[in-house]
């Protein structure tokens, strides 16, 4: 799998360096004006910053690339060993958290 970019300021997280790829999908800022934006990601916390797959940071660069455009944009992590990658559509926590979502205010 390609990484999109290597590090993100973590204010906002605006990637510090974009590759071509990611500069391609900041056209996704303008499209949803009504969206409600859910980012679900996960740390094994075994000092890989990533669910095994996808670097924490690579995951935290969606907000950049929807914020402030989307109606509401929030971001979630999640620990543990039933956050790799294959496994987080399975973990009960994000289940839960996604279920719920919508619902939120």
């Amino acid at each position: 799998m390609n990484e999109i970019y290597v590090s993100a300021n973590h204010k906002n997280g605006k990637p510090i360096h974009m590759n071509d790829n990611y500069k391609r999908q900041l056209v996704l800022r303008k499209l949803y004006p009504h969206a409600k934006v859910l980012n679900v990601y996960g740390d094994l916390e075994d000092g890989s910053h990533s669910d095994g797959r996808v670097k924490n940071s690579s995951s935290k660069s969606l907000r950049y690339l929807v914020s402030p455009k989307v109606k509401s944009y929030k971001e979630k992590k999640f620990t543990g060993p039933m956050v790799q990658h294959s496994r987080l559509r399975e973990n009960p926590q994000v289940l839960k958290t996604a279920i719920s979502f919508p619902l939120a205010k």
